[in-house]
């Protein structure tokens, strides 16, 4: 059995190999076949739906803020209102942003213009007994 590695060697094998296929897979969402794939996931809510009231439940996609493996985890992109969340999903809280990168959404949305939503209409105004907050400059 001298072919048998030591357990720290396994555990870089094991890590290495989940790094080569997230980023492999960073590129197969790009693929026709791969964007095919993620408008099911998107058309289900696979990825959850954008936090902001004003977005009514909209369907978000997944996003990294960086291509760089190991520089931040993976974020919700909606589609509405163009800002970043965390999911609240777990799993995928602990997911490699660089995974799926930083063009993804982007893509996808060009590539089904059919599903851009319009802007969110309403705007939300702070309001103190009724009356706008004020700015400051």
């Amino acid at each position: 059995a001298g072919d048998v590695f030591a357990d720290d060697q396994n555990e870089l094998i094991v890590a290495s190999a989940e790094m080569l296929y997230g980023l492999i897979h960073a590129r197969y969402i790009l693929t026709t076949k791969g964007l095919a794939a993620m408008l099911e996931k998107f058309k289900n809510c696979d990825f959850g739906r954008c936090p902001r009231v004003s977005c009514s439940g909209q369907p978000c996609l997944p996003m990294g803020q960086s291509d760089i493996p190991r520089s931040s985890t993976v974020k919700i992109y909606c589609p509405k209102c163009e800002d970043l969340y965390y999911p609240r999903s777990k799993h995928q809280a602990n997911t490699d942003g660089a995974y799926f990168g930083t063009t993804f959404p982007h893509i996808f949305m060009m590539t089904h213009s059919q599903l851009k939503p319009q802007k969110p209409a309403q705007q939300y105004v702070p309001r103190i007994f009724g009356f706008k907050v004020h700015k400051k400059t």
